[in-house]
């Protein structure tokens, strides 16, 4: 095999990639905002953000607040639900569920539980439970809301938790090789491949994952080990959400939402 036809072999997956047809993504609105820090936006069409450590929810200039000063800094803020919003505060090992006015409905202390867990990650799962990634056994479970009660899913990591996202099914995470994992409620672990570098990552599902790199979106398909650019206009921004078609960017002064079909 001479030289040419190994660097042919060689460059064909960057070719591929390359040639990857971008993903068009249509303005649909603009709106101005001032230093929130951008969570997303509900199948609704209400906004979440954070200020000064106030969650505020905002639609057509109403606005819903929920606020706890004893509680410190809101490390996350799980939206799968508009009627159980999941804030969990890492600094207090403590996570908080609120109804779709911003209402607490529940407070869990997991440094108080009869079985006390070190959260480093909560997440809404299905049937009034929640994950949980608890740092003194190094594994991933899934607490009962109702009973009070906690059970492992997974073994005990052998690497550093980097990013996690949860659904009401599965939990996503990616360790600090850029692994990628996913446990469903039955405890069944799948790899799913490794992700490329990135600076922020959303999951869709196991097979469709936005990532931001070097203030470019991608959709990345881990099974095509592919990467696709999204169309936005921003050439920087803070933070993305998607949902239902929507693709939300966060800048340092205003939410741009777009149309984007993502292909399968």
């Amino acid at each position: 095999m001479n030289f040419r036809l190994v660097l042919l072999f060689i460059l064909y997956p960057v070719m591929l990639l390359a040639q990857q047809k971008a993903i068009p993504a249509k303005v649909i609105s603009k709106v101005a905002i001032g230093t929130e820090r951008y969570i997303g936006t509900d199948a609704f069409g209400w906004k979440y953000t954070i200020k000064n450590n106030v969650f505020i929810k905002q639609k057509d200039g109403k606005n819903l607040k929920y606020n706890s000063v004893s509680l410190g800094d809101i490390y996350r803020a799980d939206l799968q639900s508009p009627l159980q919003i999941v804030l969990f505060y890492k600094n207090f090992n403590t996570a908080v569920l609120l109804d779709n006015q911003l209402n607490e409905t529940t407070r869990i202390n997991f440094s108080q539980l009869q079985q006390p867990l070190l959260a480093e990650a909560v997440g809404l799962a299905s049937q009034n439970r929640l994950w949980v990634y608890d740092t003194n056994t190094q594994q991933v479970g899934l607490y009962d809301i109702n009973k009070e009660s906690f059970k492992t899913l997974t073994p005990p990591f052998n690497k550093t938790l980097q990013y996690y996202q949860s659904g009401y099914n599965y939990f996503y995470w990616v360790d600090d090789s850029n692994n990628l994992y996913a446990v469903n409620v039955f405890g069944k672990v799948n790899s799913l491949g490794q992700l490329p570098s990135f600076k922020k990552v959303k999951f869709i599902n196991d097979k469709q994952i936005l990532l931001e790199k070097d203030d470019v979106l991608y959709l990345y398909s881990p099974q095509k080990n592919s990467l696709q650019k999204i169309e936005i206009i921003e050439k920087s921004f803070d933070n993305f959400y998607y949902s239902d078609q929507i693709l939300s960017i966060f800048t340092n002064n205003e939410i741009i939402q777009y149309n984007v079909t993502l292909p399968e």
